[in-house]
């Protein structure tokens, strides 16, 4: 009989180890002064060796003193006690007054294959903070959500997969070694955010959203000059640390993933396209009536008591928001050349707006493009993007027309690029201050500061053609100081109840957040 030396050497090295995953250092994240949002602590993990506990009447005991600490069903521990592997996790990641309470039952049960190891877990200090931006990890640490996953890799790999070494009598002989894998990490994530304004832009958000019995909300703020968000708010929040009680769209970057139809607040978008391509002159005027008749639609104004009539020019159109203004403009363009134009801007251009993909949203032109859909697209309808795109416009309307790309990242330095001519853009904001001084956005007015800015009230399409009764989404995005733009600020409210629109609810906001910015020295 030959005996296969390699083999045996094989099987009793297999009978020695057993490969588990064990945490590694992550990176931190912290906020553009610093502060630490995300950083990683030491934990301890509870593990069972369960064939070397020395009979059942000890096995019985020892699940049964476990079961009274809360978190450790009985059933579950009976289940990992029959376990027949070397090596087996009980509990990972214990917190504090867990794991002093496990020491304590542990002392009574020495050398019976059971005890702690210690691992990384992540910690989030200001808890939902600037959730769900931050994103969260799973129990091996692998990114699962926002800033945490999209830069997983460079804050630190998930945990890795080492051998644990037996003994003769299959003890773990290697502990000391699994343990000096978590130490702290010198890997620093800086975002743009400031801290102080997302907490308290969130605060506002929380009792806008809560007034109007709302069902979700944003706030955006950019600094125009260098493409910095400073504030990227939403409201409902997750508990990274439970972020499993929470349904996917609460943990989704709602102003990044949420694509949606923003009505009036688009205006000043198409209109900027418009001019730039000589379809209309800063000059142009148009009769407004009762409706635009467009093949077999009638477009109406909205029903918010600031109706215009008669001869009017580009800046009464996006003072009172009138649709039929907006439509008459935007039928000037040939059909072909006008959607031409917005896939140009909007969907090719779109590549200009943000220096990382994290931020990079969706645009969706309408799929049929006839009459119709030219006239309302110029007022937001049958057309959708998200509002970071809609903010990155704005950005660069206030910037007179050339986008610093938005960046979440500190360091990121991004290209200026002119999306708009200079005099149009400067003109579009001349007549966005209108807007709040004597037109729909009147409620952003602060006294000693011009303001810019423009409202948005949206329908929300239904699935089934057309639009839910009842459902709208309120906005509102300005700049200020409107003579030399510093920070566009965006609000947007999603299905608020009894008053929807967004002069009445968005615009407020906006002037709460601007005002704070200010009184904080931004």
């Amino acid at each position: 009989m030959t005996i296969d030396r390699q083999k045996l050497i094989s099987y009793a090295q297999a009978q020695r180890n057993e490969v588990v995953k064990v945490s590694n250092p992550r990176g931190e994240i912290l906020d553009k002064d610093g502060v630490i949002l995300a950083f990683s602590i030491p934990s301890y993990s509870l593990y069972i060796q369960p064939a070397l506990i020395k009979n059942n009447e000890i096995r019985k005991e020892l699940y049964e003193d476990l079961s009274k600490i809360k978190g450790m069903p009985i059933e579950n521990l009976k289940k990992i006690f029959d376990k027949k592997a070397p090596f087996t996790w009980v509990y990972r990641k214990m917190p504090i007054d867990m794991e002093k309470s496990v020491r304590e039952i542990l002392t009574k049960f020495p050398n019976q294959g059971i005890g702690l190891i210690k691992e990384e877990k992540r910690v989030y200090p200001y808890k939902d903070l600037a959730e769900p931006l931050l994103g969260f990890v799973g129990i091996d640490n692998q990114g699962l959500e926002g800033i945490e996953k999209f830069y997983n890799s460079y804050l630190g790999s998930i945990s890795k997969k080492e051998n644990i070494e037996f003994d003769a009598s299959g003890r773990i002989v290697n502990i000391d070694k699994l343990e000096s894998l978590v130490q702290s990490s010198s890997i620093k994530l800086k975002l743009t955010i400031d801290s102080k304004l997302q907490g308290l832009s969130e605060r506002l958000l929380d009792e806008c959203v809560k007034k109007y019995n709302a069902t979700r909300g944003t706030v955006i703020v950019v600094n125009v000059k260098t493409g910095a968000i400073l504030t990227l708010a939403q409201t409902p929040r997750v508990d990274p640390d439970k972020f499993y009680d929470f349904p996917e769209e609460d943990y989704r970057i709602f102003s990044r993933d949420f694509l949606y139809e923003p009505g009036s607040i688009m205006k000043p978008i198409v209109f900027s396209i418009l001019l730039d391509n000589k379809i209309i002159s800063k000059d142009t005027t148009v009769d407004i009536g009762k409706y635009l008749q467009v093949a077999d639609a009638r477009i109406h104004d909205a029903e918010d008591g600031m109706g215009l009539s008669g001869p009017s020019s580009i800046r009464d159109i996006l003072r009172y928001s009138s649709n039929i203004g907006a439509g008459t403009l935007a039928l000037k363009a040939p059909r072909k050349e006008y959607f031409d134009l917005l896939n140009k801007y909007l969907c090719d251009d779109e590549k200009y707006l943000f220096s990382e993909n994290f931020l990079k949203g969706y645009v969706h032109l309408p799929d049929y493009k006839g009459p119709v859909e030219q006239a309302t697209s110029a007022f937001g309808q049958g057309i959708s993007l998200s509002f970071l795109n809609v903010i990155a416009y704005y950005s660069a309307i206030a910037n007179g027309g050339e986008i610093v790309p938005l960046k979440i990242i500190d360091d990121d330095v991004g290209t200026p690029v002119r999306l708009f001519s200079k005099s149009n853009a400067d003109f579009i904001r001349s007549c966005l201050v209108s807007v709040v001084d004597n037109g729909t956005g009147e409620n952003a007015k602060i006294n000693g500061v011009e303001v810019a800015g423009k409202t948005g009230t949206a329908q929300k399409p239904s699935k089934l053609g057309g639009y839910i009764p009842g459902e709208y989404v309120a906005s509102f995005v300005g700049f200020f100081p409107a003579n030399n733009p510093e920070y566009v600020i965006g609000v947007l409210v999603d299905n608020p109840i009894g008053i929807h629109w967004g002069g009445s609810v968005a615009a407020p906001l906006f002037k709460e957040i601007a005002i704070a910015v200010m009184s904080m020295g931004k």
